[in-house]
Formats: structure tokens, C-alpha cells, sequence
């Protein structure tokens, strides 16, 4: 199997050889033939577990498979491979439902079960585990959290960007890229999104951006419903005439400010990334020329992470399933669990295989990076939570169903 074309400890070959014994003379002048040794056994591996408090049955199980499909398959993979010399990493999963009821008691259960570093997915999580993982000295990963949750460090950690920096950096780039202020004025921009979807970072920085730069951008407003509701009246109305609007992550904004005349191109971030449901509403027309800030690449990409995510979800797992992942970017939280198991191996590497505590694991975080393609794109440090240092645009083409990606992978600028 190919080894994994990032910078990562390659797989160590162990080769047995077989030492024959010279022959030699006894008494009695009777020749004795040596046989060959015995080989060794090999090197028993130190079992190091991640536990994954994820959903399973609740309201967000159907889009977390691809999700937790990509988690087992970096685990595989790295322990078929050989990865991390002298450790078998085991997965163990708990199912929070999303139900905050079940946060903490998934927290508990997982290190009972000899978890010593946990991955989240759900945004809740991170603000409810903050305090055990501080308290504990445990090392907890978030798919997504906010600054003031990570911030004074402490034992959380996010494999996302900051949705502030999100903001920022998407809007800066379309400012300078996308919209001629020079001639036409400041582009008018807005937000309508389920009071749930975490979007307001986005929207804040926005209009700061707005008010830092008003020759280049207006704030229109945002606009925040409750989960599950479809009023979308007066969001429709008030962003009607934008020339930039970021729709709700669960796209049900899309359908009603089409229909309500709105013309405005949409903008997305990386909870902008499951095209199942613009399938699904035969959409693709709706967000034809959508600009998303991404933190990963596309199926259609290639280099050596889109590469090793392709071959894998082929590699182990049906057409059908592969033909459902590529609806979205679930399964790219491969890379998210990448992330885990390279500061694993660094701290195996540090302190030996049979010294990886969870303190050992956060120690190791604190120097981590990760690059691809002679890239670095992710890293954390003593004062850095969140592990992009890259980002990139891409934009929507309708006519053939697909993600183009418009610019080379760009330093992540800190909101200010």
C-alpha cells in the first residue's frame, strides 16, 4: 500500500534475518549442522485510543457518517500502514445524539473506556467540555468552536478556523478580487441564517470590515431566526438588493430569496460544504457562482491530500458510498482526524510509545504542523487553538456540478 505523502514517519519495514551457526567439530569426530534460530516475536504495540463523541442515531446522524466514515478510515489506515511505529490506535465511539443532556456523561464514558485524547464534532461540545478537558488536563478537539471558548488557552483545541477569521478573510478577498469599488461603489452585503448555525462571528467581522472600509463594503444586516424556522420574509425583503448575501449553512434561505426575487451572489465558509441537499432541490442553478472560503479541497482537486482521500474512500469502500460521500465534504474530516493521530506520532516519537499519556499528547500539540504539497497548512502552538494557517476560495459552477478552486492557498489573516 502506498505510504502517505505528507511529512510523516514512513513505514517501517522490519526485515528477520536468520542467522546460520558455523558448523563445527564435537567429540568423537561427529559433525554437528546448526539450524537456523528462532526469530523473535515482534514488538508488542502500545494501544493508544482516541474516543470520537459524535451522533450516531440523533437529528444530526444522517450528516455525520460521511463525518465519522472519514475518522475511521484515517485510523485504519494509519494503523494498517504502520504509521505511528509502536502504537495500534483504537477508535472508540460514543453517541451523544446531540443532546446536550449527553455531553458531559460522553465525556466521562469515553475516558472510563481508556480514551486518552477525544475528538468532537458538535459546536456544543466544545463549550460544555471546556471546563473538564482545563480541569482534567485532558486533550479535547473540536471540529468548531468560538474565541472566547478557546481563548485563554487551555486543553481545548479546534481542527477549524475561527469563524471570525473566516469572516474577515472571505469579505477582504472579495473586496479585493471579486467587486470593482473602484467603479461601482461598496458592494452590499448581508446574512440570513438559523439563530443555531454559528454564523454570527462571520457576520460581526463583516461589519467591522464594513466599518473599517466603508468605501468598499455597506453592512446591510443580519438576520438570525430560530432553529428549524422558515420566516425568511423579512430576511428576503431586507437582503433583497445585495450584491453579496451568506445564506444559512442548512440552505433553506437559498430557495425562498431566489423566489423572492433576490439576486445577490452567495458567499459560504466551511459549514457551507453538504451539496447533498442543493441536489436534492435541484439548486445548483440558485447558487451558481457562490464564492466559499475553504479550509480543505474538493473531490475534483488533486494533490496529496485530495489524493490520498480519493484513493481511500475507493480503497475501502463501495461505488455507492463513494457516489453518496461526494456529495459533500464529510468525509474530508479525514484530515481533521489526521490532525490527532500526527500528534500522536510526534508524541510517541517524544516520549516513547509506552509514555503517550494524555499530557503527553497536549505537549506534543503545542508544536505541531502539518504540510502538504511542500505547504504548511495546519499548526498549532502555545498560543494558536485553531489549526489552519490556509485558506482558499472556490466557486460554484452550475453547469457542471462542481467546486473550482480560484486561488493558491493563502495565510489565514487573524480578524483584528
Amino acid at each position: 500500500m502506498k505510504a502517505l505523502p505528507v511529512r510523516i514517519i514512513p513505514l517501517v519495514i522490519l526485515v528477520m534475518v536468520f542467522w546460520l551457526l558455523p558448523a563445527c567439530g564435537g567429540g568423537g569426530g561427529e559433525e554437528k549442522t546448526a539450524s537456523p534460530s528462532t526469530p523473535s516475536s515482534p514488538a508488542k504495540k502500545v494501544k493508544i485510543t482516541i474516543g470520537n463523541h459524535t451522533d450516531l442515531t440523533g437529528v444530526s446522524a444522517i450528516p455525520m457518517e460521511e463525518v465519522n466514515m472519514g475518522v475511521r478510515d484515517a485510523v485504519r489506515y494509519y494503523n494498517e500502514n504502520g504509521l505511528i511505529p509502536g502504537v495500534e490506535v483504537e477508535l472508540v465511539e460514543y453517541d451523544g445524539q446531540t443532546d446536550p443532556a449527553r455531553d458531559i456523561p460522553g465525556y466521562e464514558w469515553l475516558k472510563e473506556r481508556g480514551a486518552d485524547v477525544i475528538m468532537v464534532w458538535i459546536p456544543s461540545l466544545g463549550v460544555t467540555l471546556r471546563g473538564p478537558a482545563d480541569k482534567d488536563r485532558f486533550p479535547v478537539f473540536a471540529a468548531n468552536s468560538r474565541k472566547e471558548v478557546l481563548y485563554p488557552p487551555g486543553y481545548l483545541f479546534s481542527t477549524s478556523p475561527l469563524m471570525d477569521d473566516e469572516g474577515w478573510n472571505l469579505i477582504q478577498w472579495v473586496a479585493e478580487n471579486d467587486w470593482d469599488y473602484h467603479t461601482k461603489g461598496p458592494a452590499k452585503v448581508g446574512g440570513a441564517a438559523w439563530d443555531t448555525n454559528g454564523l454570527d462571528p462571520a457576520f460581526a467581522q463583516i461589519k467591522r470590515y464594513a466599518e473599517l472600509h466603508p468605501e468598499q463594503i455597506q453592512w446591510v444586516g443580519s438576520y438570525l431566526v430560530p432553529q428549524g424556522s422558515f420566516q425568511w420574509d423579512v430576511a428576503v425583503d431586507a437582503l433583497k438588493n445585495c450584491d453579496y448575501v451568506i445564506p444559512d449553512n442548512f440552505w433553506t434561505f437559498v430557495r425562498f430569496y431566489r423566489d423572492g426575487g433576490g439576486k445577490a451572489k452567495f458567499l459560504g465558509t466551511d459549514t457551507h460544504s453538504s451539496f447533498a441537499v442543493i441536489q436534492d432541490m435541484k439548486a445548483w442553478p440558485q447558487i451558481d457562482g457562490m464564492l466559499f472560503i475553504w479550509q480543505s479541497e474538493w473531490w475534483s482537486d488533486t494533490g496529496e491530500l485530495p489524493d490520498l482521500v480519493n484513493r481511500l474512500i475507493h480503497q475501502y469502500h463501495s461505488e455507492s458510498i463513494v457516489e453518496s460521500a461526494r456529495r459533500g465534504k464529510g468525509y474530508f474530516a479525514l484530515s481533521n482526524a489526521m490532525t490527532v493521530l500526527e500528534i500522536i506520532r510526534s508524541a510517541a516519537q517524544s516520549v516513547g510509545p509506552e509514555n503517550v499519556t494524555p499530557q503527553a499528547i497536549y505537549d506534543a500539540a503545542q508544536s505541531f504542523t502539518l504540510s502538504f504539497d511542500g505547504i504548511q497548512r495546519f499548526s498549532y502552538s502555545p498560543v494558536k487553538r485553531t489549526s489552519p494557517d490556509r485558506m482558499a476560495i472556490y466557486r460554484a459552477d452550475a453547469g457542471t456540478r462542481d467546486l473550482v478552486r480560484l486561488t493558491e492557498w493563502f495565510e489565514l489573516e487573524p480578524a483584528p
